[in-house]
């Protein structure tokens, strides 16, 4: 899949344009190569030691000695820009070295109630359709926070009862009906930072009716959109 998304992204202080680039078939790499910032999700293998779930490039082991201001979580999303120094190394896709790695926002599904619909935030999500994507089991949304840093958006599932399921449920057209709200928090727009948000989709369990995921959203500009996303619930994912 590849995708580009104008977005700055200030969370790892680089000036630059977040793109989702092929990784090269070639078996060496050089030293001077590095790749375009990239998403990716923290695996741990213990206490310290990870690896990186890239949404492009696969798995990658890390050679760093030098990491252990970094605490790494399982399922954390974070942006990176690496260098690639070989392929299939022990069972991963690439050895790389990490040149700079920040957590970005990593959130869940929330389950609601129709009567605690009335407490989310409904103001528009200050993005633009190709600014939402599923790439490896995540929904990403990149987008320009309001300042002081105030904008919260979730990603929710609306149902009438919540003792009826404990997990989202699919709906008769066999797609997950799922929405973002947003609430900036704030009286006096400000203009921000770009930052993104990453939500695990783990909680939409693989059922043999699921077809995707329909998203409601408030888009910026553009009004009340239904986005239309065909997923296969191992994690692969292909917008419509």
């Amino acid at each position: 899949m590849k995708k580009k998304i104008s977005c700055l992204l200030s969370i790892v202080c680089l000036a630059a344009t977040l793109a989702f680039q092929s990784c090269d078939d070639g078996d060496g790499y050089s030293l001077g190569d590095f790749t375009a910032p990239q998403l990716a999700t923290v695996r741990t293998v213990s206490a310290n030691g990870f690896y990186l779930d890239c949404d492009v490039w696969g798995t990658c082991w890390p050679v760093n000695t030098d990491m252990g201001w970094y605490t790494p979580i399982d399922g954390q999303r974070v942006v990176t820009v690496f260098n690639p120094l070989w392929d299939n190394y022990g069972g991963f896709d690439h050895a790389v070295k990490i040149l700079q790695m920040q957590n970005v926002f990593t959130k869940h599904v929330e389950l609601v109630t129709s009567a605690e619909e009335s407490l989310l935030g409904t103001e528009p999500v200050p993005a633009v359709e190709d600014d939402i994507s599923i790439t490896n089991g995540y929904l990403n949304v990149f987008f320009l926070r309001r300042l002081p840093f105030t904008t919260d958006i979730r990603l929710v599932y609306i149902k009438d009862d919540l003792t009826e399921t404990v997990t989202p449920a699919v709906g008769a057209d066999g797609f997950y009906h799922l929405e973002l709200r947003c609430d900036t928090q704030a009286e006096v727009e400000t203009p921000g930072t770009y930052s993104v948000i990453s939500y695990s989709l783990n909680e939409l369990h693989y059922q043999p009716s699921a077809q995707g995921i329909k998203l409601k959203v408030n888009l910026e500009g553009v009004g009340e959109q239904e986005l239309t996303f065909h997923v296969v619930m191992e994690g692969a994912a292909d917008e419509v």
